[in-house]
């Protein structure tokens, strides 16, 4: 069959081919309740601690610290008593399989900082205390080393330093941190070191591209001029780590437009690649706020993330990173769940099985349409959840199967009349027959990426255009050099910048980095540069210029 045949065909199976790929298949979750809190609790740090789910501290009704913790054994929650509080504090998981906590608000409603450490043994469901840090801390985060010390870093409204723990001598201080951070990563880099960064300072303004060393002077990240880092809260950097020194996090872009998942490899910094982005919006429209993880299961290679909307519907998205080791792509499968009133926002714990356990958490705020927890009226209510449910209908919708179907049937019908009027057509000569099908084709790939607004995808590849045509790749990019002049990347940024001067004439309230997202570009700064390529102007000098015409 001929290039120009496998064209129509194609256009009746590109409905299914554009749905899966604009909205990607999410698999409605299973879950069950489990018996309840013993207490209301939001902000507590969640473990498994041999065979038992362990919620530590937090702070519950009324924003009040709490001095407990809750293990799960027997089907039943129970409550035991910490030495202190430590909601917003530093907690880190040891190598013997105990816990280590320290700092945390020193008052209700998360005023003040704390100084007091212990340490939990889950083998006799006891805290015992290990004397006071260097400084008091509030929403710090600390790290353990196979030694058996820990390096704690972090602060909030108050200085901050990085100072050590080490068993049966007490805590040290180790350097200063100017500017200070909030939740930092704290994440081995080489043997005897590591690195400190974080999306906040300890005053609340956004972190630049520094990046701190345990030992030694900071350095620059540039691609943290794109991404920023969630906050730490409420992981372990065991959980992140994928080989040795070798860590993924979650990262948001500066413009707040995309998340992605970084990898830190002994202090460097890179992009994890991925099929397909982390999608904006979940099956209902609303917008999905990535806000948790990863959770590494390095036995299957599989890293899982954690994210929540406005009305309370919980998604995880499972990344299969094994490919990235040889240079391939990861692998993505997206999961969701719902129930009405909404999921409390809290992080899930990875369990065995490829489910998670919910404990506790916070109800929405009222009224909001982003997620802000209401940290005065935490949740008791636990969840377990499945991955294991087959597709919903949130993947690809009936009504787009169907039509693809019909579409199909068409093509067939069309293609029999086609081969039967060919027979009378008198024969072109090759060099003109081939002339004549590149021009078809270049014509038919313009229509498919107008039509269809191919060129909003911002991961648009050649090879998704050469999906689109039932061609190859090569053949594309030959194409696109011989016909149009320009490489890959410039056709589809003329497409992408011909769109936004038209909402910019539409729409001329829209603001520049409201223009590149809506016109594909991964960046505002790379609509800026591109439009300035491409047209010889800035984006506002063209608008002036286009009014005095």
């Amino acid at each position: 069959m001929t290039k120009k045949l496998l064209i129509p065909l194609l256009m009746g199976l590109a409905a299914i081919s554009a749905a899966a790929q604009d909205h990607p298949p999410f698999r409605k979750m299973a879950f069950e309740r489990l018996p309840s809190l013993e207490t209301p609790r939001g902000g507590g740090r969640i473990f498994l601690l041999g065979e038992e789910v362990t919620v530590l501290g937090g702070h519950t009704t009324g924003y009040k610290p709490l001095g407990t913790a809750e293990y799960y054994s027997g089907g039943v929650w129970h409550s035991i008593p910490m030495m202190y509080p430590h909601d917003g504090g530093a907690v880190a998981l040891l190598p013997d399989g105990r816990v280590f906590l320290s700092g945390g608000n020193a008052e209700d409603f998360g005023i003040g900082q704390s100084w007091g450490a212990e340490i939990y043994d889950p083998a006799s469901h006891s805290f015992t205390p290990i004397g006071i840090m260097d400084r008091k801390r509030s929403l710090a985060c600390a790290t353990s080393l196979p030694d058996g010390r820990v390096i704690i870093a972090g602060n909030w409204y108050g200085k901050d330093s990085v100072e050590e723990y080490t068993p049966g001598s007490g805590f040290e201080f180790l350097k200063p941190l100017e500017p200070g951070l909030t939740y930092p990563y704290i994440l081995r880099s080489a043997p005897d070191d590591a690195i400190i960064f974080s999306l906040m300072t300890s005053y609340g303004d956004t972190t630049g591209v520094f990046v701190q060393r345990l030992k030694g002077d900071a350095f620059e990240v540039p691609l943290l001029e794109e991404w920023l880092p969630i906050f730490n809260f409420a992981t372990s950097a065991d959980e992140q780590k994928i080989a040795d020194f070798t860590y993924l996090l979650l990262a948001n872009r500066r413009d707040w437009t995309g998340t992605a998942i970084l990898k830190v490899s002994g202090g460097e910094f890179s992009e994890l690649q991925m099929e397909m982005e982390l999608p904006q919006k979940g099956p209902s429209g609303d917008h999905i706020f990535w806000c948790a993880g990863p959770q590494v299961d390095k036995a299957a290679r599989r890293a899982w993330i954690q994210g929540h909307d406005a009305p309370g519907h919980l998604y995880f998205a499972r990344i299969d990173y094994n490919a990235t080791f040889d240079g391939g792509k990861a692998s993505v499968q997206f999961y969701y769940a719902e129930i009405p009133g909404g999921f409390p926002h809290q992080k899930a714990l990875l369990l065995s099985g490829e489910r998670f356990i919910l404990a506790g958490g916070f109800a929405q705020a009222g009224g909001e349409t982003v997620p802000v927890d209401d940290n005065f009226n935490p949740s008791a209510d636990v969840y377990l959840f499945h991955t294991g449910e087959e597709p919903s209908g949130a993947g690809i919708p009936g009504w787009v199967m169907v039509l693809g179907f019909l579409a199909l049937c068409f093509v067939v019908v069309l293609t029999g009349s086609y081969l039967r009027r060919k027979k009378t057509q008198p024969v072109e000569a090759p060099a003109e027959k081939a002339q004549k099908l590149n021009a078809d084709l270049k014509e038919e790939m313009d229509r498919l990426i107008c039509e269809k607004e191919l060129f909003l995808r911002k991961d648009l590849r050649v090879a998704d255009i050469a999906q689109e045509l039932a061609t190859n790749q090569t053949y594309v990019s030959i194409l696109v050099n011989n016909l149009s002049g320009d490489n890959f990347a410039t056709m589809i940024a003329g497409y992408r910048i011909r769109y936004a001067q038209k909402l910019m004439l539409e729409h001329p309230e829209m603001v520049h980095a409201d223009i590149a997202e809506a016109s594909g570009f991964a960046s505002r700064t790379a609509f800026l540069r591109t439009f300035k390529a491409q047209t010889g102007l800035t984006p506002t000098e063209w608008k002036k210029q286009q009014r005095k015409q």
